[in-house]
C-alpha cells in the first residue's frame, strides 16, 4: 500500500514539473494589441508590467521576421537591466485587450539597456537572413500558428525607483521582408501529365499552388511535358512581390492545315477523311493523300513528324495559250 502512494506521488511530482516546464501563468497590468498590416506601421505604448500582443498578417509569403523599434523612456535609460523584455509561446487564452491572466512557455529573455532604443527582430522562419547585430537584438523563432507573438515586460529586481512603475515604451511594430520574390505558373490549352519545370536550368518544384520562390533578377523558365511542347520563356522577378507567368501548352501531335477547293474529297491511305476547321489530323510516319474533285485526282506522299505543322494548298489549274 505505502509503495503504490509512494508511485502515485512520484507521478504527481513528474506532471507537476513538467506542467511548470511547458507553462508558467503571470498576470500583466494590460494587454496591448499591435495590428500588423501593409498601408502602415503600427505605434503603441505598453508599460513596464504590461504585454505586447502583435497580430500578425494572413499573408506571410514574403515575411521572414518582424521587426520592433522600441523608444526607452529616460527614466529606464538611466536604470540599465532592471526591466526585462520576455517572448512567449503556446499562450492561453488567446489574447485580447480585456485579458490580464495568462500561461505560456518563456521563449526569449531580454533586458532593457541603457540607451535610448532598442531593436528587437523576431524570425518567424528558419533559414533566415535576419542576423544579430550591437544594435538590434535576434530573439529565437516563436510558434506562430495562431498569427500572432506575445511579449510582456517585467520588473528584473525589487528596489528600483517608484517613478520606473509610470514609465511607457513606445513600440513600433514592421515586417522583414525576405530577398525573394514568388513566381506563378498558370498553364492553359493542352492538358498534360508529368509537367517538369527548369528554372535557370535547375529542376524547380512548384508547391500545391503551382508556385515557386525566387531571388530577384532576370531568370529562364522551361516547361515540359507529355504530348506538349517545350516551352521556354523569360520573367523577371521582383523582391516580395508576385509575378504570373501564364504558358499555352500546344500538343505534339502533328497536323495539317489545308486549303482546298470545294467539293474536294480527301483520303489518307485509301481511308476517306473529313477535315474539321481546315485542318487533318494525322499520326507520325509516311502517308499517301489524294485529294479527288470531279474526275481529277492528286497523290501526294507525306513523311509526317511529331511536333511539326503542315500546310497543303490544293489547286485545278487551267493554263490557256492562244498561237
Amino acid at each position: 500500500m505505502k509503495s503504490s502512494f509512494k508511485k502515485v506521488i512520484f507521478i504527481f511530482l513528474i506532471i507537476f514539473s513538467a506542467a511548470k516546464i511547458f507553462s508558467d501563468p503571470f498576470r500583466v497590468k494590460q494587454t496591448v494589441i499591435i495590428p500588423m498590416n501593409e498601408s502602415a506601421e503600427p505605434v503603441v505604448k505598453a508599460g513596464i508590467s504590461d504585454a505586447v500582443c502583435i497580430r500578425l498578417p494572413d499573408n506571410l509569403t514574403f515575411i521572414q521576421g518582424i521587426e520592433l523599434n522600441i523608444k526607452i523612456p529616460p527614466v529606464v535609460a538611466r536604470c540599465p537591466n532592471t526591466i526585462i523584455y520576455t517572448l512567449y509561446e503556446n499562450i492561453s487564452p488567446m489574447p485580447s485587450e480585456k485579458t490580464i491572466d495568462y500561461t505560456g512557455k518563456e521563449l526569449f529573455n531580454g533586458v532593457y539597456p541603457g540607451l535610448v532604443s532598442l531593436t528587437v527582430q523576431i524570425p518567424l522562419i528558419r533559414g533566415n537572413t535576419i542576423t544579430k547585430t550591437p544594435y538590434a537584438e535576434k530573439t529565437l523563432i516563436p510558434e506562430h500558428s495562431r498569427n500572432f507573438i506575445f511579449i510582456r515586460n517585467q520588473l528584473a529586481m525589487k528596489g528600483v525607483p517608484n517613478e520606473l512603475n509610470s514609465a511607457e515604451f513606445t513600440i513600433t511594430a514592421k515586417p522583414i521582408l525576405m530577398n525573394k520574390g514568388r513566381l506563378i505558373i498558370r498553364t492553359k490549352g493542352q492538358p498534360a501529365e508529368n509537367l517538369s519545370l527548369l528554372i535557370d536550368d535547375k529542376i524547380v518544384e512548384l508547391d500545391s499552388e503551382g508556385t515557386c520562390l525566387l531571388k530577384p533578377g532576370v531568370h529562364n523558365v522551361s516547361i515540359s511535358g507529355d504530348s506538349v511542347r517545350n516551352e521556354n520563356r523569360q520573367c523577371i522577378i521582383e523582391m516580395a512581390k508576385d509575378t504570373v507567368l501564364e504558358v499555352d501548352l500546344q500538343s505534339t501531335a502533328p497536323t495539317m492545315k489545308i486549303t482546298m477547293p470545294q467539293g474536294t474529297s480527301v483520303a489518307v491511305d485509301g481511308q476517306m477523311q473529313e477535315p474539321k476547321n481546315n485542318s487533318l489530323p494525322l499520326t507520325p510516319g509516311e502517308h499517301t493523300l489524294k485529294f479527288s474533285i470531279g474526275g481529277y485526282e492528286i497523290i501526294k506522299q507525306v513523311n509526317i513528324q511529331e511536333g511539326r505543322t503542315y500546310s497543303i494548298n490544293v489547286t485545278l489549274n487551267c493554263d490557256i495559250q492562244e498561237n
